[in-house]
This record gives C-alpha cells, structure tokens and sequence, in this order.
C-alpha cells in the first residue's frame, strides 16, 4: 500500500468509510449550496436585527442612530431624572464617600478624590491634604502648621495649595515674619467638614500622643459650635457628639438588620449594573445594540426603584421599631428628652470654651503658639450689605436659628478667652466693607473672593502676633 497523508486517524476513517466521501465532487457541490444558503439566511437575519431597530430609532428620533451625538447622553439625563444620579468618574461612584473612625467620629475614606492637579488627596487618616500622617520633618528648616476645623477650615488649608503662591495666603503672610522668612512652611490639614469642639481637641490629642510635631495651629470654628448642635438635640442626642446630620446615615448602615444589610446590598450592585449598562448604551454603534441595551437598562431601573422602594419600607418598619437600635453596632448616648433652648445654648458655648482653653493649655506646655478664629456667617447680623446674588443663597437653611443665638452668646467669650492667654482672631465682620459677593452657598462657605480676603486677614493677624 502507499503511504498514507499525514492525517489524524479519526478522518481517515470518515475519507474511507463507504459512502461517506465528502471529499468527491457532488458532496462539494452540495457544501457549497448549503452553506450559501445559510449565509443568506444569516445576513438576512443580521438584517432584520438592525433594520427593525434602525427603522424603529429613525421613526422616533427623527435621525439614524450612526449620527447621533454621543455627548447627548440622553438616557443618563433621564435616570437622573428618577433620582438615580449617575457619576462622570470613578471616584464620584462611591456612595458613601465617609467612614467611621474609632477615635474622631468620621473621616473620608482614605485613597480618594486623588486624582487631581495639585497632589491633594484623601490620606492614610481619612483627610484631605498633601501628606500621609503622622508627617516627619525631613529637615530643621520645615516649619508646619496645622489646621484644625470644619469644612471652611479645609477650605483654608487647601487654599494654600491651590493657590499656592499668591500674596494673600497664609504662608505668604508668614514669610513677613523675620524668624520665618526662609523657613520652609508645610501646612497639614486636620479639619473636615462637619467638625465641631471637642473633635478638634481630642484629634489634636491623638496625633500629638503618636509623635507629629507642630509648630504652629490654628483652629477656625465658630460655626459648627452652634449650627449643628441644635440637629444634635433634637435628636436626643447630646450635643458634644459629632454632628448628627453627618454620622447619623453612617449609624444606620451599621444597624445589625440582616433584611435591611441584604437589600442595601441588593439596591447596591442593581444600581452599578444600571450605570454599566447606561455607559454601554451611550457607546452603541449599531441600533440592534442600542435596542438590547436600552431593553436592558429600562429592566435594570425598575429592579432598581423596586428595591429602594423594599429598602425604604424596611428601614421606616426599623425606625418604628425603638427595640431595634439597641442592636446597632455603634453606640451612639441618647439624652432622656431634647433640652430648652436657653440650657442647649449654653452647654454649646461651654463646650467651645472649654475644648479651645484646653488646647491652649495642651500647647502652651510644648511652647507651641495657637490661634483661635471665630469665622464670618452670614446669618450672624453685622454692618454688611449682601448682594443680591447672595440673598438668592440664603434661603431654605436649617442653620439660621443656631448662628443668631449661638454667636452672640460666643462673642460674650472672647475677652474671657483673651484674658486667658488664648490668640482669638474674631473674623466675623471681615467681610463687611466687601460689596462683592464673598458667600457662595446657603450654609457658610466663601467663594474665591471671600476666600482671599478671610485667608489674607488671618495671615496677617497671625503675623502680627508672630512678629
């Protein structure tokens, strides 16, 4: 026999068996009809599944599907709409963007909002600055200066990066001060939004009791003290506690309920399906993919409203329930009633007092200079005239009662605290002979205008005591 092509053995037996040859001429033939059959009948299909959509797309719109404009993003708008806000990066993807933490109450979770031009980031400690802590001099000449506060305080440190440079920042006030002239100055940021006396204190505490070194601190508040502790009361819970209004959504989540951790979860992973399948729409070439994924997407946002609907029964069927907190994983004191308004006050302002004297009394005893700055609000009266921009801005405000009480009752203090020994820096009628705009929204922050003349002020005071 001659030698036999180089075949796998199980096709020889399939070219040998008898009246199996696909390899004669008319069995050639009839492959060739078939699969031209199929492939007319495939490329009808694929036909159809495009055409109908296409056709369907064209009737409604008004325009082939190939030139639409993918900026529109008409279904992220329309998911918007019904409250499921869609996030233009990954770090805005992140639902709870606070974390519970042991010692300060709450903090950003570490490692986010990284990604911009300044190298400000979330650090290993939950806030928002340049330096991982505890930070170590790398040499004699670096002089550093924490910041300690809210969220106007964070607004200041950051200030300093952002506009880093400019004549009216703090460090360039500094610089006037002969002994820190050629000092290199770092600022650390220690403040977060929602902060309030004795957070400030005991995170001060913390990182001296760990090793950072200071040189100077300064410690903007005011605001906090006597805005948010009224949410506190009404709450029933005391008003030393960090602010309800922030950890309260956090308590919630810790709530041992198996059904209402399970249809969290739920609500969670159906909503970055939605938002998956919302991108994968938006980036749809053909009007079949378009058809499929907008069939998808509309499944995906009813199993969505039905789930925050469940989430929504069972959490108010839980508030009912007064039993049920006694088994949340945070313990959170409750006062027995909400106390009067004249007794609430002044424990506020006792408690300001009482934190800023103990700081004072903590870095007088290391030779570390402190700062105190009582910061403008706009709910607190003074010789100003808004804007009419601004007055657009200040309505709807759940801060309004507190400042009018609260500030007057804290202003009674400052000479008290003056005559302590504590630097005071009362800014509160900093911005009265502004007749720009200096505020930017109905709770207490400045715009770049207030922002400069605040940040100018406090250096300049803070370089007059230094000098």
């Amino acid at each position: 026999m001659g030698e036999r092509s180089p075949l796998p053995s199980f096709l020889w037996l399939i070219v040998e068996s008898p009246g199996l040859n696909l390899f004669s001429m008319k069995n050639l033939k009839n492959s060739r009809q078939i699969l031209k059959v199929f492939a007319i009948n495939f490329a009808l299909i694929l036909l159809v599944l495009e055409g109908v959509p296409l056709l369907f797309y064209l009737i409604t719109e008004g325009r082939l599907i190939y030139s639409r404009d993918r900026t529109q993003n008409e279904a992220r708008e329309a998911l918007q709409q019904t409250g499921v806000r869609m996030p233009e990066d990954d770090q805005e993807r992140e639902a709870i963007v606070e974390r519970f933490q042991p010692y300060f109450g709450y903090v950003l979770k570490p490692g986010i909002f990284g990604e911009n031009q300044f190298g400000l980031k979330v650090n290993n400690y939950g806030f928002f600055t340049l330096y991982d802590y505890p930070f170590q001099k790398a040499n004699d000449n670096q002089f550093i200066i924490g910041i300690f506060g809210g969220s106007v305080a964070v607004d200041f440190a950051n200030n300093e990066v952002v506009n880093k440079g400019a004549t009216t920042t703090l460090i360039q006030q500094l610089k006037s001060v002969p002994a820190l002239a050629n000092k290199e100055l770092i600022i650390l940021n220690f403040a977060h939004g929602g902060y309030k006396q004795p957070q400030q204190l005991l995170i001060l505490n913390y990182f001296l009791s760990i090793g950072q070194e200071f040189d100077l601190i300064i410690n903007i508040d005011g605001f906090n003290e006597v805005a948010l502790p009224p949410l506190n009361n009404e709450a029933s819970v005391p008003i030393s506690m960090p602010s309800f209004q922030h950890i309260q959504p956090l308590t919630s989540l810790a709530n041992t309920s198996l059904p209402v951790i399970m249809a969290i979860a739920d609500v969670t992973k159906t909503k970055e399906k939605l938002q998956e399948k919302v991108e994968q729409l938006e980036n749809c070439n053909l009007a079949s993919c378009y058809a499929l994924t907008s069939y998808q997407v509309d499944t995906l946002l009813k199993q969505y409203q039905d789930g925050v609907s469940e989430l929504e029964e069972l959490q108010l069927e839980l508030k009912k329930n007064e039993s049920s907190l006694e088994n949340s994983l945070i313990s959170m004191p409750k006062n027995k009633q909400v106390l009067g308004e004249a007794i609430a006050f002044d424990q506020m302002v006792d408690l300001w007092a009482t934190s800023s004297q103990m700081i004072h009394q903590v870095l007088s005893a290391r030779n570390i200079p402190y700062f105190q700055v009582i910061q403008p609000n706009q709910y607190h009266p003074t010789g100003r005239t808004f804007t009419a921009e601004e007055k657009n801005l200040f309505v709807n405000t759940p801060y309004l009662e507190g400042v009018q009480q609260g500030y007057p009752r804290l202003l009674e203090r400052v000479e008290t605290l003056q005559n302590s020994g504590i630097n005071v820096i009362n800014a509160v009628t900093v911005f009265d002979e502004e007749k720009e705009s200096v505020y930017r929204d109905n709770c207490c922050h400045y715009n770049p205008k207030g922002q400069e003349i605040f940040t100018e002020y406090i250096g300049q005071s803070v370089g007059e005591k230094l000098k």
